[in-house]
């Protein structure tokens, strides 16, 4: 019998991009939330007051999944734009001149960080891992940095390989060099923190971790598309904004890449966090952590 495009994940035949939970009760109830705020914009939460509470109950959420109980952050739409911002957030605090600047990253550091660099007119340095453990080489970072460096990046863990790049040295290195460390967590930044298994800190609790990002549409379930961006002070957070009032219309802010923005990514990741709190991510994971056992 014929599978739908919207079964096969559900029966093993896509490899990435779709995360089930494998409730069902996960699913109606994201349906739920999404339609409930169909007509909302996240353009301005002034507006729309349940787009500034959703957001921060996730905020807080995750800043304590962090460690980083006075992190600020952003939901975006997803892992590119939370990667993008962070970039921006970088070169701004920089004070970057145009076309000037560099990020030194793993070379199995996500994609995204190659368009951000595009975007923003900043060169990516990408240094080798090493062939067996797929790990960053932190000397190899070291190397890399010079005097247009804005930004370091690691992943925990990165995508092509799972591995979890040596986020405690590199946080090390970026506090001897007075650089921002942003690692992308958007893969594992929703199953990590209930992992059955010892791992060694990657998150706020690292001295010179500036910046994490993680995606409430992977390990979080959620639908597509909702990411989560968390920088460990507010004028890094600030820098990742765009604002203007030099035009006739409205004063322009805004938080993310995006002006008009469905809340329906939002809406639904709120829901299920609120629904599977650190109770149900503990048991998920566990579920997962097995099955890669």
């Amino acid at each position: 019998m014929a599978t739908s495009a919207s079964q096969r994940y559900m029966i093993g035949r896509v490899l990435s991009y779709v995360y089930d939970s494998g409730l069902a009760e996960i699913d109606d109830l994201a349906a739920r939330a999404a339609a409930l705020v169909q007509p909302v914009n996240g353009l301005d939460p002034t507006v729309f007051g349940s787009v500034a509470a959703m957001e921060r109950d996730l905020i807080i959420f995750c800043r304590n999944a962090f460690h980083g109980p006075e992190a600020v952050g952003t939901v975006t739409s997803g892992g590119t734009e939370s990667c993008i911002l962070a970039v921006k957030s970088a070169r701004d605090s920089a004070g970057a001149a145009p076309g000037t600047g560099s990020i030194v990253l793993p070379s199995t550091a996500h994609a995204a960080f190659d368009k951000a660099a595009r975007l923003l007119g900043l060169r990516a340095v990408r240094v080798p891992v090493d062939p067996v453990t797929t790990r960053v080489s932190v000397s190899a970072m070291a190397e890399a940095i010079d005097d247009d460096t804005v930004l370091l990046i690691a992943s925990a863990p990165n995508y092509p390989t799972g591995a979890l790049d040596p986020i405690a040295e590199l946080g090390a290195l970026a506090v001897e060099r007075g650089l921002p460390l942003h690692v992308d967590a958007c893969l594992g930044g929703l199953a990590l923190p209930w992992w059955p298994d010892p791992l060694p800190a990657w998150d706020f609790r690292v001295p010179g971790v500036s910046s994490i990002s993680a995606d409430l549409h992977k390990y979080g379930y959620a639908p597509k598309g909702a990411s989560v961006l968390l920088h460990a002070d507010r004028d890094r957070h600030r820098a990742g904004f765009f604002a203007t009032t030099d035009w006739p219309g409205y004063p322009v802010v805004n938080p993310t890449l995006l002006g008009s923005r469905s809340a329906a990514g939002l809406a639904a990741a709120w829901a299920i966090v609120e629904h599977l709190g650190t109770e149900g991510f503990t048991g998920l994971v566990t579920k997962v952590a097995a099955s890669t056992a």
